[in-house]
């Protein structure tokens, strides 16, 4: 007697593999898909706080920056040195040439004109800051050569140079002996009274041959370079 036994084609179990092989990669594919869906909501997250920042930044108006426009300094000199009347009033780009240095015992300046024609001024005092008139009878030229670079007395440098066109050079007169007037001083105006004796800077025997010197120095509208501490 046979006993029939029913055989399951191979097909069939290639079928059931497949079909099992096609629900794991469905999983898969929906495990990956849930992992990588909160990776692309934060990076749409990310995105967005960043754009939003830029966003921001550009919004902000710029501050502004510290208005460095000069002054229109006014420089008035009128002298007279060894009989010559000297006069400046035109300063090289004015909106550029227009400091007075405050140091903690003095103040000092110096402006050129389109001539060529410079005023240089130290005032040393440590009295300085406290009142006006301020009369400076010592002069710088007359002290020491070492103590001319650090001063330590009460003293003044006043000199006006003029250009010689024809030899090409600058004749420096500089105040010797005589009394230089700080007449009036705020932080708009310096006025300046001087009358003495002076002598040619860079000549032989220049102190031996000394000529009168007298003017006023006036400048008025200027920014201040403060170098005190």
């Amino acid at each position: 007697m046979f006993i029939m036994r029913r055989i399951k084609p191979r097909n069939s179990k290639l079928l059931k593999r497949n079909t099992m092989t096609t629900i794991k990669t469905k999983i898969l594919i929906l495990f990956a898909f849930i992992v990588i869906l909160p990776g692309c909501s934060n990076d749409k997250s990310d995105t967005k706080v960043k754009t939003n920042s830029v966003e921001e930044v550009s919004k902000t108006p710029s501050k502004k920056k510290k208005d460095q426009t000069k002054k229109n300094t006014i420089v008035k000199v009128d002298a007279t040195i060894n009989g010559e009347k000297i006069i400046i009033d035109q300063i090289i780009d004015p909106k550029q040439n227009n400091v007075v240095v405050l140091l903690n015992e003095g103040i000092q300046f110096k402006y050129a004109d389109s001539n060529n024609q410079v005023v240089l001024v130290h005032l040393y005092d440590p009295s300085i800051y406290k009142s006006t008139p301020n009369s400076f009878t010592q002069q710088i030229a007359t002290l020491p050569r070492e103590e001319q670079v650090i001063v330590k007395v009460k003293s003044s440098k006043l000199s006006i140079s003029t250009s010689n066109t024809e030899l090409r050079s600058l004749n420096i007169s500089e105040l010797f002996e005589g009394d230089v007037i700080l007449q009036e001083f705020t932080e708009d105006k310096v006025s300046i009274r001087f009358k003495g004796k002076g002598f040619s800077v860079g000549s032989n025997n220049a102190k031996n041959k000394l000529f009168p010197m007298e003017g006023t120095i006036v400048v008025e509208n200027y920014n201040i370079a403060d170098g005190r501490f």
